[in-house]
């Protein structure tokens, strides 16, 4: 595993170990379904290191676009190829709501979906 990767896996598990304890000490976990114009912009500022909270934002990002994912791969509405990275579908998903600013209103796991079908169809 590369430096890098290891890195964003870090940073990846210490955001959800947080997401689970914030929802345990400070109350009710609430889970949110979050519109695609919401998702671009986390992601954009993730993308930023000027941004505030750019680590938060590219952690939200990172973890909602592939966690949408991994939960959806036994629905086979898409076919990942050998060796795709968590990296790849994150790129897919960004640049499939970026180009559809049109569709941005609808719910982002919808838009993931969109994105992952029309560039990983199943044969």
């Amino acid at each position: 595993m590369e430096f890098a990767q290891m890195i964003r896996t870090a940073v990846l598990v210490a955001f959800l170990v947080a997401l689970v304890f914030s929802g345990l000490v400070g109350g009710e976990a609430v889970a949110e379904v979050i519109a695609g114009s919401k998702l671009l912009a986390d992601c954009r500022d993730g993308d930023n290191p000027n941004a505030r909270d750019s680590t938060y934002k590219w952690g939200t990002c990172f973890g909602y676009i592939n966690g949408v994912a991994d939960a959806l791969v036994p629905a086979q509405l898409y076919c990942l190829p050998k060796g795709a990275s968590a990296g790849q579908v994150l790129d897919v998903a960004k640049l499939y709501i970026q180009d559809h600013p049109d569709k941005q209103y609808l719910p982002a796991p919808q838009l993931i979906v969109n994105a992952l079908v029309e560039r990983f169809p199943c044969n």
